[in-house]
């Protein structure tokens, strides 16, 4: 007898902390949503991490035509009225 005991203690006992672990693992794992909201934040911080490394590494990137580096040059000067 007290080995079948024993089977039913060990049995139970695994039984409870399956649950249990379950139970936990529903609790504490994020929503699909906030799991999408995070890879789309993180990838935006990824992209702008690299754009500033470039930046720094290899200088601001320059205007490929005329118009954008004439925009460029007048956003720099300073208007007085």
């Amino acid at each position: 007898m007290n080995s079948l005991w024993f089977i039913v203690r060990a049995a139970g006992a695994a039984l409870i902390t399956v649950v249990g672990a379950k139970f936990i693992a529903n609790k504490l794992a994020p929503k699909p949503a906030d799991l999408v909201a995070g890879a789309i934040h993180f990838k935006n911080a990824l992209y702008e991490f690299r754009q500033g490394a470039r930046t720094i590494f290899l200088g601001p990137r320059e205007p490929t035509t005329p118009e954008a580096a004439k925009a460029r040059k007048e956003s720099t000067r300073i208007h007085i009225d």
